[in-house]
């Protein structure tokens, strides 16, 4: 019995020395690797810069994720050291990759949501052709609330040069759509009023609102929407016919 609680004590000791040996090996041996992983977080930060500033937009995910998990790895091998100088200047460059990381967030969430709203535009632009007004009514709130929004995305982008492009291919033809829109979409919103007015046996609003309606179609240009629009408003115009009076 004695001998076995020997054995066994001789080999809890044994592991703890070679625990304690080992942690001692290893931490220079991270150490000694730091610089290196440091710089190659630097390189995918230089590289996601570059990529950013490219003529083309382009979301580089794998870069950027590359990027974010060398910083993670780099951060926590950093925290491990000693307080002193190299740790305040590993901090340091660590703060400039992390900037980029930040600035390369803005610029994939600007272009995404960018490509949404083009998405939403051309929605519009081709039911505005086809006299569809009734997928314009029901597209036109979220590209707008889209446009909004991806404006306040390119307003938080680094660079004025990425931004003017950005603006470029997203906000003002998403602009031009909506000021193409701007009547039709007004016009059928007033319809809605009309409705309204009716229901409230409201004829002096309805007169108002019907006479706004006509001088607003003369503003409209698509012909199919026109033509689309006109055919309602003379619907509206005979009440028994949508069964209101």
């Amino acid at each position: 019995m004695k001998e076995r609680k020997m054995r066994r004590a001789f080999a809890v000791l044994m592991a703890f020395i070679i625990a304690v040996a080992w942690s001692f090996q290893s931490v220079p041996a991270e150490a000694a690797s730091l610089p290196s992983d440091v710089e190659k977080l630097e390189r995918y930060a230089e590289q996601l810069q570059r990529t950013m500033q490219s003529r083309p937009l382009f979301k580089p995910y794998a870069l950027y994720n590359k990027t974010k998990k060398s910083y993670g790895g780099a951060k926590q091998r950093i925290e491990r050291l000693k307080n002193g100088p190299a740790k305040r200047q590993y901090r340091k460059r660590l703060e400039k990759a992390s900037e980029t990381i930040r600035q390369a967030s803005y610029y994939i969430s600007a272009i995404e949501s960018g490509e949404r709203l083009i998405a939403l535009k051309s929605r519009i632009d081709q039911a505005l052709s086809s006299g569809d007004v009734e997928v314009v009514y029901d597209v036109y709130p979220s590209f707008e609330r889209q446009l909004r929004k991806t404006k306040t995305l390119i307003g938080r982008v680094h660079g004025s040069s990425i931004r003017k492009k950005m603006t470029e291919t997203f906000q003002q033809p998403a602009e031009a759509t909506k000021q193409r829109s701007f009547f039709p979409i007004n016009i059928m919103f007033a319809f809605d009023q009309i409705i309204a007015a009716y229901e409230q046996d409201d004829i002096e609003k309805v007169e108002r609102l019907l006479v706004l309606c006509e001088q607003w179609m003369l503003r409209v240009k698509d012909e199919n929407t026109k033509k689309e629009l006109n055919r309602y408003l003379d619907e509206f115009k005979t009440p028994a016919i949508l069964d209101i009076q």
